[in-house]
């Protein structure tokens, strides 16, 4: 599980019950305008570089698509977002990986190269490894240089603090996704927003019907970001939390990489079904790669949604009670 263990703030509920009543209509005069101006002020960047959609993963199917429509091929590291191998099968998309290093470091020369001509997909942080495959602005400049389009997924941006959004004004086919899901706590609102160059934006946009995102989905998005003072509450204790369990982890012998995300990716040195099934017993939801087709190959590790401190607390008791 990747939900958000903390509820989300008072003002979103308080906006997504004022706008109940409007649940019978397409558009709200006036809040669009308002999210898109609340958005402009959390990224810094001109509305003509922000659009939003009902998740970040729905702007996923959207770029697969347009790289189904345009014959291109997806190039993307592995492991990555494991919900993304099925859905480029399905659209028989055309697609490579590099595969990254044991540490789960990624080969930057042989990336840029595969990236030639193709549609290019980066979770940074990566996504189950949780670290950062790529620290400097400039790489996915070279990248945009030589690749159709590029595509960095921020799903964990308030975790890790970096971002390569500036680039989107000084590259048309660059593109960077961002979800409320995690930091804001709104992953039941299916809320993701878009900052991209100009090309990009539209070829997007031409393969939507419009009115995608619901009116309550909206109002909550906009209390949210309007309660910034929660966000950044619960961005720091996660983190603290986090690189605790880690090292916690680290100190029994157990491996790591460094997290960047709201989640920690461990080895457990054998395969994680057995473990993962006890922690279930006792209501701890992990995610094991050794269930999952794509990342089998990686069936030693566990992915572990960082909680509050005394249910992380919990979870060492319990993982070094099952190991």
């Amino acid at each position: 599980m990747n939900e958000s263990p903390y509820p989300p703030s008072a003002l979103a509920v308080e906006y997504a019950r004022k706008y109940v009543e409007y649940m019978n209509i397409y558009d709200v005069e006036g809040l669009r305008e308002e999210l898109i101006v609340e958005l402009e002020k959390y990224t810094n960047l001109p509305r003509e570089h922000i659009e939003f959609f009902p998740g970040s993963s729905y702007i996923l199917l959207l770029m697969v698509a347009l790289a189904k429509a345009q014959n291109i091929e997806v190039v993307l590291p592995h492991p990555t977002f494991h919900a993304l191998y099925p859905v480029l099968r399905s659209f028989n998309a055309n697609y490579a990986y590099v595969k990254l290093t044991q540490r789960f470091e990624l080969d930057k020369q042989v990336f840029l190269r595969s990236a030639e001509n193709r549609l290019v997909y980066l979770a940074n942080p990566n996504n189950p490894t949780g670290n950062l495959l790529v620290e400097d602005p400039s790489y996915i400049s070279k990248l945009a240089q030589v690749a159709r389009y590029v595509f960095v997924d921020e799903a964990y941006y308030e975790f890790s603090g970096s971002t390569v959004k500036d680039l989107v004004v000084e590259h048309e086919n660059v593109a960077v996704l961002r979800s409320l899901s995690k930091a804001f706590s709104l992953a039941g609102a299916r809320f993701g927003y878009l900052l991209a160059g100009k090309r990009v934006k539209e070829h997007l946009n031409s393969l939507r019907i419009g009115f995608e995102t619901p009116i309550m989905t909206q109002a909550a998005a906009l209390g949210a970001l309007r309660d910034r003072k929660y966000v950044e509450k619960i961005v720091e204790e996660v983190k603290s939390t986090r690189d605790y369990v880690r090292r916690k982890l680290l100190e029994v012998g157990l491996w790591s990489p460094e997290s960047r995300a709201n989640f920690i990716l461990v080895d457990l040195g054998k395969p994680c079904r057995e473990a993962w099934e006890k922690l279930s017993e006792h209501g701890i939801l992990t995610l094991c790669l050794e269930l999952v087709k794509d990342l089998v190959d990686y069936g030693n590790y566990l992915r572990v949604t960082v909680g509050k401190p005394d249910d992380m607390n919990t979870f060492l008791e319990k993982i070094l009670e099952v190991l």
